[in-house]
């Protein structure tokens, strides 16, 4: 219920049609805006806003009240700034301002019924953006369901997928920053360990963790090799049912080496088990590995780093921080929030 005390409102909207209640508009649309900033829920709305355009070749979003100027402003009388017209001075300059002014406003009375039109349609544009945009909502709900649901249960074998398999002591650089913010924390749960690599280096660090991998044999390598805090499941959904809701997780497994189904899946399923201030770490392979060999591991999704934050964000993963040392692998560390 707004408090409305708090503000006044401006008539900052001029509509000229009998048709339309103005007060109600305003009253409506003004009681949409913030009325205390300082609280959490108004800062979380404000991480909603688009600040730019989705598509990266530039294009914005349609924006009907900028639309709305540009038609209705009319003719704008010249500044004769181009050199071509430097013989437009004194009286002449003024006389042709002041016709181009009339012009203006001429044209603009005679086009009403023009300008009543194209309200109209602008109205149904901007209706049926605000029903595109629920139908959008309603689907990634049922298709978030069906992920949940399916019928699926076990957790899906990448060890075909794995490129990285332990030998020594070495370290991945990739994650030098991350490993160092993950130290701040009390516990993590790996998933996807990739034959250990991680593990080794965040026993180095100290670091306590627990690890849960569906490959048999890599369970006997880390088990014998590396650390015994690991567990074998044969299967993986809910995760609410193998992950501890007050750790923080780790998919150590670069996102590209899964389908893209099943990343969405996995997203879904660590949003809704961990707590709310806990962390998700991943990262993404935005180069193969160079080797010496004439092949490369196959990457089986393409990952659009411009549009992720969006998508996680709608999962309750509000803040990001990169944490990347090189451009062939990103890293980031999401903060699950309140949704």
């Amino acid at each position: 219920m707004e408090d409305k005390k708090k503000f006044n409102p401006s008539p900052f909207v001029e509509i000229r049609d009998p048709q339309l209640n103005v007060s109600e508009l305003v009253q409506k649309i003004e009681s949409k805006i913030p009325l205390d900033p300082t609280q959490k829920p108004d800062w979380l709305e404000l991480t909603k806003v688009s600040y730019r355009p989705e598509s990266p070749q530039g294009f914005r979003k349609f924006d009907p009240a900028g639309t709305a100027h540009l038609f209705e402003k009319g003719i704008s009388s010249p500044k004769f700034s181009n050199p071509k017209f430097w013989f437009i001075k004194g009286p002449i300059k003024f006389i042709i301002t002041r016709l181009i002014s009339v012009y203006g406003l001429i044209d603009k009375k005679l086009s009403e019924n023009r300008i009543r039109a194209f309200f109209s349609v602008l109205h149904e544009l901007v209706r049926l953006g605000k029903r595109l945009e629920q139908i959008e909502n309603r689907f990634d709900g049922f298709y978030r369901d069906h992920l949940l649901n399916g019928s699926s249960d076990e957790l899906p074998n990448f060890g075909w997928a794995v490129n990285s398999y332990f030998t020594d002591a070495g370290s991945n650089p990739s994650w030098k920053l991350a490993l160092e913010d993950i130290s701040k924390a009390n516990k993590i749960t790996v998933l996807f360990p990739e034959w250990g690599d991680i593990l080794k280096q965040l026993s180095i660090n100290k670091i306590p963790f627990q690890c849960i991998t569906s490959h048999e044999e890599e369970f006997k390598f880390i088990q014998s090799k590396i650390t015994a805090t690991i567990q074998l499941e044969k299967k993986l959904f809910p995760l609410k049912r193998i992950l501890n809701s007050s750790s923080d997780v780790l998919v150590y497994l670069p996102l590209g080496r899964f389908p893209s189904f099943w990343i969405e899946r996995i997203f879904a399923e660590i949003s809704m088990s961990i707590d709310t201030g806990k962390h998700l770490y991943f990262s993404v392979s935005t180069k193969p590995t160079d080797t010496n060999r004439p092949f490369r591991d196959l990457q089986v999704s393409e990952i659009d780093l411009d549009l992720l934050p969006k998508y996680l964000g709608t999962l309750g993963f509000k803040q990001v921080r990169d944490l990347s040392t090189t451009e062939d692998t990103k890293v980031y560390r999401y903060t699950k929030l309140d949704t």
